[in-house]
């Protein structure tokens, strides 16, 4: 698999080299209409519903000469309980989606930002953060799945916005992303840009490096006590930077120890536990819940810190109070959604695919807790519960073949499989069924299923 991987990247890079990839100044104009007839190469969708017994959905067939993967334990579909048959098909939908080659996963390796199904059209709303969310989706659908279709696509997702993502001449060893958005924040660009690349399955040596210069770049961000200078010098304010960006900077320094230890890495991560801990206790703050948890959970199980254990518990712990349980008939279509906090008031609004974050929390918290040498089983069966509940709200975002026939017949399967923002907002963004697909392949990765 890396053989054919080296090949592959050397023709991304070839790309890159020759400016066959779209101009920085103009990647975010829409790329035009979905085709009104799908090219050959597009993965066709996966119908939906429970397929005839003894069928296996293509996804969940093993090819042969191939190491074994998470996904293969799913293999005998009609035996698996239907709550697991369900999120199973949602996961293979929403990966086939991201890598629909030539209408989602475009041939310059980006991913189209959105699009306004009401218009048949596709969005300019571009990003380089929601580009590396995509990426990062890949890399771990490449893990729960072992496709290597799958690396490929996320491999060439990566080095297109490596393009973006230079070598400081400042600063030997570090490569500093330079996005053409004015708003994109370059710390959290260089962290989700570092997790896509760590979460490569046998990520190429060349391409461990640019992730070891991004988290050089990263450094340069820490402070003495803990905190993360979230708004790097030069970039626009952003009062949310904070809790959007903190945690992915803290989960990708531990994600690289795990590949390229270093003494450094590991004291940052137990001093920014400790700042944000106390941080949250002051003020909790959903936004800061998901990669903040990915970051403590990875920390504890790496240095055997009881702090960070205790931190991802106080975080769960927290956000479990603010789950829908469904027992108000009026609000049943709500349930395992989360409710909006609001300055720092807990409002009942209707559910969003924020949800799908708040799974990844729950996903990343079971996934401590089974591989702790004590495990507080009571704790993963609420877990596990609540993160099931979530995962099966966010379901119900997703565009499948029932819900799409009042669309053209050609223009379904640029839906199809896709996760929209909440039962009143049908547009689509790339980042937003990248969550979705993350929190569920990490639910079937991490086994909280069982």
């Amino acid at each position: 698999m890396r053989s054919r991987l080296f090949l592959l990247m050397g023709f991304a890079l070839a790309v890159i080299a020759t400016g066959v990839l779209t101009p920085s100044g103009s990647r975010g104009q829409a790329p035009g209409a979905p085709p009104k007839e799908l090219p050959p190469e597009v993965i066709p969708p996966t119908p939906v519903g429970t397929p005839a017994k003894g069928v296996v959905p293509a996804a969940v067939v093993v090819p042969k000469n191939r190491k074994p993967a998470p996904f293969d334990r799913f293999a005998k579909y009609d035996e698996l309980p239907e709550q697991t048959r369900e999120l199973v098909l949602a996961t293979q939908r929403g990966i086939e989606w991201l890598s629909r080659d030539r209408v989602i996963h475009r041939p310059d390796g980006r991913f189209v930002p959105g699009i306004d199904p009401a218009l048949g059209r596709f969005t300019d709303d571009d990003s380089f953060i929601r580009q590396a969310q995509g990426a990062l989706a890949l890399s771990r659908a490449a893990r729960l799945t072992g496709e290597e279709k799958t690396a490929v696509r996320a491999a060439q997702t990566i080095l297109s916005l490596l393009a973006e993502a230079p070598k400081d001449p400042e600063h030997a060893g570090t490569r500093k992303p330079m996005p053409a958005g004015a708003n994109c924040n370059r710390l959290g660009a260089a962290a989700f840009l570092a997790l896509a690349i760590f979460e490569l399955p046998d990520v190429a040596p060349d391409m461990l490096l640019c992730g070891e210069e991004l988290c050089q770049f990263i450094r340069t961000c820490l402070q003495a006590d803990g905190s993360v200078q979230t708004v790097p010098v030069g970039d626009a304010a952003d009062p949310t930077a904070e809790a959007a960006f903190s945690g992915p900077t803290l989960a990708a320094l531990a994600w690289s120890h795990r590949l390229a230890p270093a003494t450094w890495k590991v004291e940052a991560g137990t001093r920014g536990v400790a700042y944000y801990r106390k941080q949250f206790r002051a003020t909790p703050n959903p936004n800061i819940i998901p990669w903040m948890t990915a970051a403590a959970a990875e920390i504890h199980l790496q240095t055997k810190d009881a702090a960070a254990a205790d931190f991802v518990f106080e975080m769960a712990d927290w956000l479990r109070k603010l789950q829908f349980d469904g027992m108000d008939r009026q609000r049943a279509t709500w349930r395992g959604g989360f409710a909006t906090v609001v300055d720092g008031k807990v409002v009942q609004t209707p559910p969003t695919i924020a949800t799908a974050s708040y799974a990844l929390a729950f996903a990343e918290a079971c996934r401590m807790i089974r591989q702790m040498d004590r495990p507080d089983a009571g704790r993963y069966d609420q877990y596990r519960g609540t993160l099931a509940r979530a995962l099966q709200f966010v379901v119900t975002l997703q565009y499948a073949e029932e819900n799409t026939q009042h669309f053209v017949a050609d223009f379904r399967p640029a839906l199809v499989g896709a996760f929209h923002p909440s039962a009143t907002d049908g547009n689509l963004r790339t980042d937003h069924t990248a969550t979705a697909v993350a929190a569920l392949s990490q639910f079937l990765i991490v086994g909280a299923d069982r």
